[in-house]
């Protein structure tokens, strides 16, 4: 888990896109993704409209708190990708996206 920097998000009709900055090492998936180094994610919108709302709305409320969150990248076998822990305080986002 590293902290990171949570600068900018788009929500788009075909992604949600993330901008943001690890303010400490990141690893994802045995890479080591170095302090500072600015990274784009990109996701599918949940075919949900109902959790699509709500996690455009968490991520909408965290970049307006600063921004400052814990992620946490792993590998998942049994989904086949990869997951995505985005915490904040008390509340926590897990994203399983499959590769």
């Amino acid at each position: 888990m590293a902290v990171c920097q949570l600068i900018a998000f788009t929500d788009g009709a075909d992604r949600v896109l993330l901008d943001i900055v690890p303010l400490e090492p990141l690893e994802i998936d045995g890479t080591a993704v170095p302090r500072g180094l600015p990274l784009s994610m990109s996701f599918v919108p949940s075919d949900d409209p109902v959790e699509h709302r709500e996690m455009v709305l968490l991520f909408d409320r965290w970049t307006d708190r600063s921004g400052v969150i814990d992620l946490d990248v792993a590998v998942v076998g049994e989904i086949g990708g990869m997951r995505y822990v985005f915490t904040r305080d008390d509340e926590q986002l897990v994203l399983d996206v499959r590769v």
